[in-house]
């Protein structure tokens, strides 16, 4: 049985697991790297090591190199002195288990035995052992992406002619923490199925629930996402009218889930949540786990309140957890931004920054594309009201490829200025309702600030 023992040396002092067995061995501690013998009984001689040779009773001889990470073993060595790794007692030959399972930890590593969940060292997630054949169906083949809360590999489907798939894994150890996160997952595939019409969705094949492990299996993606590309490029922006395209298939997806009942809100939309595919051109959106509706109710609306953004993309009111469908609009302005720029946005600075350089007519900006960067200071305006209203005006903007700046009344044909709640001749309403006025309950029109029933600020 294993015992804990700490490292002798001052100022560590780290706890270990070394075999019960390991009395007068060499180790080293996995922290400050120093090597010491366990105390408890005399230094084993080689000759009669832990492991033996073919001299000592018929014993097999002692492994010069850990089967985990390959170094060089020390003599009568119980752990690896590089990766941590336990070798086997002296207990008789060991049963085969299978491959170590390697912590992901970039700054941990360590080695641990088959079939571990979480690291024994630093208590990290443990990725899957690649073959492993999940629900007698899908198996893995390689480890993609490694988080807190679970992990993605690339794998195959053996029962549908070894169709690639990518295989998301939910990891949760306590069972009230893993509940909570199954109902995260299982909405996740839900969101996805419902927008199976939109090309650039991954689709979703199936999602499978067994005791305190939960699977979603998707199409695999071949590519990279647009961060890792422009990175890669030193920051080397994309070409305008490839990233203009880009704009108007993601508008069909926020279009898509703003218009569910009720809205379904993105939330973190960027460009490593884009896929840029082999051909150099067609793009796919990734991870829609932070997508959450808005609720029917004002109840439903404030319990949903969670702050998920990422700094820099999210607007003002996101922030302060009340997001809404023009949040996901300032997203992908932001986005937009970042791609045609290889600049990271600041908020609603990067509309300031964007106002400034168009009033000065930096060169910065192509003459053909004012338009365009236009269109992106809008949608990064601090002011919700100030935004677009909804996707679908985006889009319909980048495919004109001007920003529309009067509408006429459909009733007296006024023209009247772009996202006007009322025309200013007969007062028709021109933008759709709002949520009721939460002071009197009646209900106002977008980009109205204040209830024209009570005055209540809106916004």
């Amino acid at each position: 049985m294993p015992v804990i023992i700490k490292c002798p040396k001052p100022g560590c002092g780290k706890a270990m697991q070394v075999p019960d067995n390991a009395a007068g061995k060499r180790v080293q501690c996995p922290t400050c790297k120093e090597p010491f013998q366990v105390p408890g009984a005399p230094t084993v001689a080689a000759s009669s090591s832990a492991f033996g040779d073919t001299s000592n009773g018929g014993k097999p001889a002692a492994p010069t190199k850990c089967p985990a990470c390959g170094s060089t073993l020390n003599e009568g060595a119980v752990a690896c002195m590089d990766c941590g790794f336990m070798l086997q007692a002296d207990t008789g030959p060991a049963e085969p288990e299978g491959p170590p399972n390697l912590c992901a930890n970039a700054a941990c590593g360590v080695a641990n035995p088959p079939g571990e969940r979480n690291c024994q060292r630093c208590g990290n997630p443990l990725p899957i052992a690649g073959g492993t054949l999940l629900h007698g169906r899908y198996r893995l083949d390689k480890l993609l992406k490694m988080g807190g809360f679970g992990a993605v590999y690339k794998g195959t489907d053996t029962k549908q002619g070894d169709r690639p798939v990518a295989v998301k894994d939910m990891i949760g150890n306590d069972p009230q923490e893993f509940a909570i996160r199954l109902n995260f997952f299982r909405r996740e595939a839900e969101i996805l199925r419902a927008l199976e019409s939109v090309p650039i969705v991954p689709r979703v094949y199936d999602f499978i629930h067994q005791g305190q492990s939960a699977h979603l299996v998707m199409e695999f993606i071949r590519g990279k996402d647009l961060l890792d590309i422009m990175e890669q490029a030193g920051n080397k922006p994309f070409p305008v009218p490839m990233v203009i395209e880009w704009g108007k298939a993601v508008c069909d997806v926020l279009q898509t889930m703003h218009n569910q009942s009720p809205p379904l809100i993105h939330r973190d939309l960027k460009p490593d949540n884009i896929m840029l595919l082999e051909d150099q051109r067609s793009i796919k959106m990734i991870d829609f786990g932070t997508a959450r509706d808005l609720g029917r109710t004002a109840k439903e609306r404030a319990a949903g309140k969670t702050r998920v953004y990422t700094e820099g993309y999210a607007p003002p009111e996101q922030i302060v957890g009340k997001p809404e469908a023009r949040s996901d609009l300032f997203a992908l302005a932001a986005t937009l931004f970042h791609l045609v720029t290889g600049k990271a946005p600041e908020g609603f600075y990067t509309a300031k920054e964007i106002e400034t350089q168009l009033l000065e007519n930096s060169p910065s900006i192509p003459a053909q594309y004012r338009w365009f960067y236009e269109l992106l200071r809008i949608n990064l305006s601090e002011d919700v009201n100030d935004r677009y209203f909804s996707a679908k005006e985006i889009k319909a903007d980048l495919q004109a490829q001007r920003v529309t700046k009067e509408a006429p009344c459909p009733k007296c044909k006024t023209p009247n200025n772009m996202r006007t709640p009322f025309c200013a001749k007969c007062a028709e309403p021109l933008t759709d309702p709002t949520a009721p006025c939460v002071m009197c309950g009646k209900y106002n029109r977008m980009g109205g600030r204040f209830c024209i029933y009570c005055g209540n600020r809106l916004r």
